[in-house]
């Protein structure tokens, strides 16, 4: 092992649910410091303990050093999209730990080869929204990759939303809320995936959580799908009396002047 170690720690919302930090943010190549990179593991009542995604390759001694302090081995492993430090390790921790795989049908890890690395593994399962992942349910959330998805457990009122959205402190505002990834983040994928992927979002208003783990930023743990909501259906806090958007599609025959002597008499 290297001299630094993983941040393991049992969250606060569930005992049960653990971050790996395998890196934070002063470690690894340059390209990557500046945030910490995590997984999540769970060990919850009624389902076998199952590790959703993995880490950079050359990371993976600290995910298993992580998962060897939390001393429950996984027995099942999700990924939620294709991106390195979500799959890098994926083979390395299949074969550590002989896992039950899951992988986003229109992500297919074992069929994608352009992010560096070539995973020979095929997937034992291959989801799609609104599958039954023992106590999750996926949905799919597409942009930030094609197969972007996110876990729901409701019963335990979180949902792994991985990098479908950040916390807002990633983008220097205050801890406790989501905000959409940047542009940048959105690997090999055109700049109207951004566009797609925040409007996508509303593919999660049907679900009730009140956390929402994320793999960049700080994860929210009050009303988490309540902020989500606001923060997707924005316009709503700027509808007239009437109930006109002063963003909305017909925004143009809406006039100003209008608008303003409606507020000021309210």
């Amino acid at each position: 092992m290297a001299s630094e170690s993983p941040v393991v720690r049992a969250l606060e919302c569930n005992e049960n649910v653990y971050d790996i930090t395998w890196q934070t943010a002063d470690e690894g190549p340059d390209i990557t410091k500046g945030e910490r990179h995590r997984t999540f593991f769970f060990d919850l009542p009624g389902d076998v303990p199952t590790l959703i995604d993995t880490c950079f390759q050359n990371r993976v001694e600290y995910l298993i050093e992580g998962i060897e302090q939390i001393g429950v081995e996984p027995e099942r492993l999700i990924i939620t999209h294709r991106h390195l430090d979500h799959i890098g390790a994926f083979e390395e921790i299949v074969d550590q730990y002989s896992l039950e795989t899951w992988v986003p049908e229109d992500d297919n890890i074992a069929e994608i080869d352009t992010y560096g690395i070539d995973i020979q593994t095929e997937p034992d399962h291959l989801y799609s929204d609104g599958e039954q992942i023992g106590r999750f349910e996926a949905v799919h959330v597409p942009g930030h990759s094609p197969g972007n998805s996110v876990l729901v457990d409701e019963d335990a009122s979180i949902a792994v939303c991985a990098d479908t959205v950040s916390g807002a402190d990633r983008r220097g505002l205050p801890k406790g809320y989501l905000i959409h990834p940047p542009q940048a983040t959105h690997t090999e994928m055109p700049a109207q995936a951004a566009v797609d992927a925040e409007a996508n979002l509303e593919n999660l208003l049907g679900y009730e959580f009140e956390v929402a783990l994320v793999n960049h930023g700080s994860s929210v743990f009050e009303n988490a799908s309540e902020k989500l909501e606001r923060y997707v259906n924005f316009e709503s806090n700027f509808t007239s009396g009437e109930g006109a958007s002063i963003h909305s599609n017909d925004r143009n025959t809406i006039q100003a002047d209008d608008l303003y002597s409606r507020i000021d008499r309210e």
